[in-house]
Protein backbone atom coordinates (compact mmCIF):
# COMPACT_ATOMS: atom_id res chain seq x y z
CA UNK A 1 0.00 0.00 0.00
CA UNK A 2 1.30 3.44 -0.91
CA UNK A 3 0.69 6.13 1.70
CA UNK A 4 1.55 9.70 0.73
CA UNK A 5 0.47 11.34 3.97
CA UNK A 6 -0.16 10.03 7.46
CA UNK A 7 -1.37 11.44 10.74
CA UNK A 8 -2.14 9.42 13.84
CA UNK A 9 -3.87 10.22 17.12
CA UNK A 10 -4.50 8.19 20.27
CA UNK A 11 -6.77 8.82 23.23
CA UNK A 12 -4.97 9.23 26.55
CA UNK A 13 -6.59 6.38 28.55
CA UNK A 14 -9.37 7.49 30.88
CA UNK A 15 -9.41 11.08 29.61
CA UNK A 16 -11.00 13.27 26.97
CA UNK A 17 -7.60 14.19 25.55
CA UNK A 18 -5.64 12.90 22.60
CA UNK A 19 -2.04 12.79 21.49
CA UNK A 20 -1.64 13.78 17.83
CA UNK A 21 1.43 13.51 15.67
CA UNK A 22 2.52 17.13 15.33
CA UNK A 23 4.45 16.61 12.09
CA UNK A 24 3.60 14.89 8.80
CA UNK A 25 6.62 12.56 8.92
CA UNK A 26 7.08 9.53 11.16
CA UNK A 27 10.82 9.33 10.47
CA UNK A 28 12.62 9.60 13.81
CA UNK A 29 9.38 10.45 15.63
CA UNK A 30 10.17 11.62 19.17
CA UNK A 31 7.96 12.47 22.20
CA UNK A 32 8.42 16.17 21.46
CA UNK A 33 6.74 15.56 18.07
CA UNK A 34 3.43 14.79 19.84
CA UNK A 35 0.84 17.40 20.77
CA UNK A 36 -1.73 16.99 23.55
CA UNK A 37 -5.21 18.31 22.69
CA UNK A 38 -8.69 18.09 24.11
CA UNK A 39 -11.66 16.82 22.09
CA UNK A 40 -12.61 20.38 21.15
CA UNK A 41 -9.26 20.71 19.39
CA UNK A 42 -7.60 23.00 21.94
CA UNK A 43 -3.82 22.59 22.23
CA UNK A 44 -2.92 21.74 25.84
CA UNK A 45 0.76 20.79 25.59
CA UNK A 46 3.46 20.79 22.95
CA UNK A 47 3.34 22.38 19.52
CA UNK A 48 1.88 21.47 16.16
CA UNK A 49 2.84 22.51 12.65
CA UNK A 50 0.35 24.38 10.43
CA UNK A 51 -0.34 21.39 8.16
CA UNK A 52 -1.33 19.11 11.02
CA UNK A 53 -3.13 21.88 12.90
CA UNK A 54 -5.58 21.93 9.99
CA UNK A 55 -6.68 18.32 10.58
CA UNK A 56 -7.07 18.41 14.39
CA UNK A 57 -10.87 18.68 14.23
CA UNK A 58 -11.08 15.83 11.68
CA UNK A 59 -9.57 13.55 14.34
CA UNK A 60 -11.47 15.06 17.28
CA UNK A 61 -14.91 14.60 15.73
CA UNK A 62 -14.39 10.84 15.51
CA UNK A 63 -13.67 10.61 19.24
CA UNK A 64 -16.73 12.73 20.01
CA UNK A 65 -19.03 10.74 17.72
CA UNK A 66 -17.62 7.35 18.71
CA UNK A 67 -16.61 7.49 22.39
CA UNK A 68 -15.28 3.92 22.25
CA UNK A 69 -12.56 5.03 19.84
CA UNK A 70 -9.00 4.79 21.10
CA UNK A 71 -7.08 5.80 17.97
CA UNK A 72 -7.60 7.49 14.60
CA UNK A 73 -5.42 7.37 11.51
CA UNK A 74 -5.68 9.65 8.48
CA UNK A 75 -4.09 8.63 5.17
CA UNK A 76 -4.18 9.33 1.47
CA UNK A 77 -3.81 5.65 0.60
CA UNK A 78 -4.06 5.13 -3.15
CA UNK A 79 -7.06 2.87 -3.74
CA UNK A 80 -9.35 4.10 -0.97
CA UNK A 81 -8.59 7.70 -1.91
CA UNK A 82 -9.51 6.82 -5.50
CA UNK A 83 -13.04 6.08 -4.23
CA UNK A 84 -13.02 9.42 -2.39
CA UNK A 85 -11.97 11.25 -5.58
CA UNK A 86 -14.75 9.51 -7.50
CA UNK A 87 -17.28 10.53 -4.79
CA UNK A 88 -18.11 6.87 -4.16
CA UNK A 89 -18.70 5.10 -0.88
CA UNK A 90 -17.35 1.57 -0.49
CA UNK A 91 -20.00 -1.14 -0.12
CA UNK A 92 -19.51 -4.32 1.87
CA UNK A 93 -18.52 -6.83 -0.80
CA UNK A 94 -15.32 -8.11 0.87
CA UNK A 95 -15.49 -10.52 3.81
CA UNK A 96 -12.63 -8.81 5.66
CA UNK A 97 -14.84 -5.72 6.04
CA UNK A 98 -17.47 -7.87 7.73
CA UNK A 99 -14.98 -9.45 10.10
CA UNK A 100 -13.69 -5.97 10.99
CA UNK A 101 -17.20 -4.81 11.98
CA UNK A 102 -17.71 -2.74 8.84
CA UNK A 103 -20.90 -4.41 7.65
CA UNK A 104 -22.29 -1.04 6.54
CA UNK A 105 -19.25 -0.55 4.32
CA UNK A 106 -17.34 2.74 4.29
CA UNK A 107 -19.39 5.94 3.88
CA UNK A 108 -18.43 9.05 1.96
CA UNK A 109 -18.15 12.36 3.80
CA UNK A 110 -18.85 15.15 1.32
CA UNK A 111 -16.13 17.64 0.58
CA UNK A 112 -15.25 20.68 2.62
CA UNK A 113 -11.86 22.41 2.76
CA UNK A 114 -9.34 20.45 4.80
CA UNK A 115 -10.35 20.47 8.48
CA UNK A 116 -12.98 23.18 8.00
CA UNK A 117 -16.23 23.34 9.95
CA UNK A 118 -18.01 22.11 6.82
CA UNK A 119 -15.72 19.12 6.41
CA UNK A 120 -16.04 18.17 10.09
CA UNK A 121 -19.84 18.40 9.93
CA UNK A 122 -19.80 16.17 6.87
CA UNK A 123 -17.65 13.60 8.69
CA UNK A 124 -20.07 13.66 11.64
CA UNK A 125 -23.02 13.14 9.28
CA UNK A 126 -21.31 10.19 7.58
CA UNK A 127 -20.57 8.56 10.94
CA UNK A 128 -24.09 9.15 12.20
CA UNK A 129 -25.61 7.60 9.10
CA UNK A 130 -23.34 4.55 9.05
CA UNK A 131 -23.06 3.03 12.51
CA UNK A 132 -21.35 -0.24 11.58
CA UNK A 133 -18.10 1.05 10.15
CA UNK A 134 -14.56 1.86 11.24
CA UNK A 135 -13.67 4.32 8.49
CA UNK A 136 -14.87 7.27 6.45
CA UNK A 137 -13.86 8.30 2.94
CA UNK A 138 -13.21 12.04 2.68
CA UNK A 139 -14.43 13.28 -0.69
CA UNK A 140 -11.60 14.71 -2.83
CA UNK A 141 -9.17 14.16 0.03
CA UNK A 142 -8.42 10.80 1.66
CA UNK A 143 -9.44 8.40 4.42
CA UNK A 144 -10.06 8.38 8.18
CA UNK A 145 -9.96 5.02 9.96
CA UNK A 146 -10.37 4.33 13.65
CA UNK A 147 -10.40 1.57 16.24
CA UNK A 148 -10.13 0.68 19.90
CA UNK A 149 -6.36 1.14 19.87
CA UNK A 150 -3.61 2.14 17.41
CA UNK A 151 -3.21 -1.39 16.04
CA UNK A 152 -6.97 -1.67 15.40
CA UNK A 153 -7.06 1.72 13.65
CA UNK A 154 -4.11 0.78 11.44
CA UNK A 155 -5.74 -2.58 10.67
CA UNK A 156 -9.01 -0.88 9.70
CA UNK A 157 -7.12 1.41 7.35
CA UNK A 158 -5.34 -1.53 5.73
CA UNK A 159 -8.58 -3.49 5.28
CA UNK A 160 -10.31 -0.49 3.67
CA UNK A 161 -7.39 0.01 1.29
CA UNK A 162 -7.34 -3.70 0.41
CA UNK A 163 -11.11 -3.75 -0.16
CA UNK A 164 -10.96 -0.66 -2.36
CA UNK A 165 -8.19 -2.18 -4.47
CA UNK A 166 -10.12 -5.40 -4.98
CA UNK A 167 -13.34 -3.59 -5.87
CA UNK A 168 -11.49 -1.52 -8.47
CA UNK A 169 -10.00 -4.71 -9.97
CA UNK A 170 -13.42 -6.39 -9.90
CA UNK A 171 -14.82 -3.65 -12.15
CA UNK A 172 -13.25 -5.34 -15.19
CA UNK A 173 -15.18 -8.53 -14.34
CA UNK A 174 -18.55 -6.85 -14.05
CA UNK A 175 -18.20 -5.27 -10.62
CA UNK A 176 -18.03 -6.45 -7.02
CA UNK A 177 -21.20 -8.00 -5.58
CA UNK A 178 -22.41 -6.89 -2.17
CA UNK A 179 -22.78 -9.52 0.53
CA UNK A 180 -26.47 -10.04 1.34
CA UNK A 181 -27.82 -8.96 4.76
CA UNK A 182 -28.44 -12.61 5.65
CA UNK A 183 -24.86 -13.58 4.88
CA UNK A 184 -23.49 -10.55 6.72
CA UNK A 185 -25.30 -11.76 9.84
CA UNK A 186 -24.14 -15.34 9.31
CA UNK A 187 -20.52 -14.27 8.85
CA UNK A 188 -20.49 -12.17 12.01
CA UNK A 189 -22.15 -15.02 13.92
CA UNK A 190 -19.57 -17.56 12.77
CA UNK A 191 -16.71 -15.23 13.68
CA UNK A 192 -18.16 -14.67 17.15
CA UNK A 193 -18.82 -18.37 17.75
CA UNK A 194 -15.19 -19.23 17.10
CA UNK A 195 -13.98 -16.27 19.17
CA UNK A 196 -16.05 -17.46 22.14
CA UNK A 197 -14.67 -20.99 21.80
CA UNK A 198 -11.15 -19.63 22.22
CA UNK A 199 -7.88 -21.14 21.14
CA UNK A 200 -8.03 -24.83 20.26
CA UNK A 201 -5.24 -27.05 21.52
CA UNK A 202 -4.54 -30.68 20.72
CA UNK A 203 -4.96 -33.05 23.65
Amino acid sequence: MTINHLSFSVRVPGTDTILLTATSSFDKLQPENLALLDLEGRLLEGEINPTNAEIVHMHAIVYRQRPETGAVVHTHSTYATSFALASRSLGCSYEALVRADMTDGVPLAHYGPRGSKESVTNIADALEGTRKTKAVLLENHGVLAFGADPAAAARANLIVEEAAQMVIFAEVLGGAKLISPEMLKATVGRRDDFARAGTQRAK
